[in-house]
């Protein structure tokens, strides 16, 4: 069977090398991009009209799709998606798209970096708006070494604001620092920093939409901001605490060697 890409971006290659061995891959981008011998580009018409159809588009970048695809789509054929959000993409699917397709939303807790040494034992969401091969999907990626979760949007969404996108958060942050990892570092520091370089490598265009299209990341974020003020003022407090009693240790040591000359 054939399977068309739509957005061969980072993520669109991944999973066109992964799928490869299951499908003949038909891919389309916007951009001019060099594909291996194995992938052929084509029309958006044609990928479009693919039994399987797998949007690899920004978060962002998912209503404007499905209006680009709606002329193109036939009766029977599932539109999957690969967004890092998940209830607004589906909403726009649902609204846009006929009914006469079936819709699935997915979410590979993965990319590129993670799964550079494989997908077995990796986590796939799956959150079913209308697709009655839920059961047999899930069953592949099973088959395939994956731990799949399926959930509702809302869940999903509310879960990866408190991690995936906080991650992030947390990487660009570091990042504007310009923060480095030295030769003196203990593991977990060295891992995580490690880590953060990989999120660093996504593009700036998937952070903004991880935190303008999920609906509690907002929340999240103050949050973690509010706690980090609330440790560095108190460490703050701490530091000006210790610095008052080591100056006052200070002067009653001075005044107690005075005192015995100025009673004399």
């Amino acid at each position: 069977m054939e399977i068309g890409i739509i957005g061969y971006g980072r993520f669109g290659q991944f999973a066109a090398e992964r799928l490869r061995k299951d499908f003949r891959v038909v891919v389309y981008d916007k951009k001019r991009v060099r594909c291996p011998r194995w992938v052929r580009r084509s029309t958006l018409e044609e990928v479009a009209s693919r039994p399987l159809v797998l949007l690899c588009v920004p978060i962002s970048a998912i209503s404007k799709t499905c209006l680009e695809i709606k002329p193109y789509l036939t009766p029977g054929q599932l539109i999957i998606d690969t967004c890092s959000v998940k209830e607004n993409p589906l909403q726009e699917m649902a609204r846009s798209l006929p009914r006469f397709v079936e819709i699935l939303g997915t979410h590979p807790l993965f990319g590129p970096d993670s799964a550079r040494n494989g997908i077995r034992g990796l986590k796939i969401v799956l959150c079913p708006v209308r697709c009655r091969r839920v059961s047999k999907i899930k069953a592949w990626l099973e088959a395939k070494g994956l731990e799949v979760i399926v959930t509702t949007p809302a869940r999903h969404d509310f879960e990866m604001a408190r991690t995936q996108a906080l991650f992030h958060f947390l990487a660009r942050g570091v990042a504007e620092t310009g923060i480095r990892v030295g030769r003196l570092s203990t593991p977990g520091p060295a891992k995580l920093f490690e880590d953060f370089r990989d999120v660093q490598n996504d593009s700036l265009q998937l952070f903004q939409d991880l935190h303008r299209m999920n609906r509690f990341t907002a929340a999240a974020r103050r949050q973690l901001i509010e706690c980090l003020t609330h440790l560095d003022a108190e460490l703050s407090d701490s530091s000006q605490q210790t610095a008052k009693l080591q100056t006052g240790s200070g002067s009653e040591r001075m005044l107690k060697k005075r005192r015995p000359d100025d009673a004399a």
